[in-house]
């Protein structure tokens, strides 16, 4: 009976294992949803958690006179073996987007 539960544990171990490991699919229609002025969260909840994010931030010279102290951009990447997706965001929101089908 012990020997039984073990089995069973450790199938659907190697179960949640492989599901974990899926790739989850991109698709040009999901795409589409995301417009400019989105927040990350948004795009996150219609595309799944990215492949890749880089971040970086600049301090600006003109600050005192147009009110820019700093610029921060973020860029997301989705990457599965069909497509691509790339989503730059400036100030937490879309600035511009990017898919390529993979052949």
């Amino acid at each position: 009976m012990l020997a039984y539960f073990y089995k069973s544990i450790s199938i659907f171990m190697i179960l949640a294992f492989l599901l974990s490991c899926a790739t989850q699919r991109l698709t040009y229609s999901q795409f589409t949803q995301i417009k400019k002025g989105m927040t990350e969260e948004e795009v996150i909840n219609i595309l799944g958690e990215p492949t890749k994010v880089t971040s970086s931030s600049i301090e600006t010279d003109i600050g005192a006179i147009f009110g820019i102290g700093s610029l921060s951009g973020t860029n997301m990447i989705w990457h599965t073996n069909d497509a691509k997706a790339i989503v730059i965001f400036l100030k937490g929101k879309v600035k511009s987007k990017n898919f390529t089908n993979q052949f």
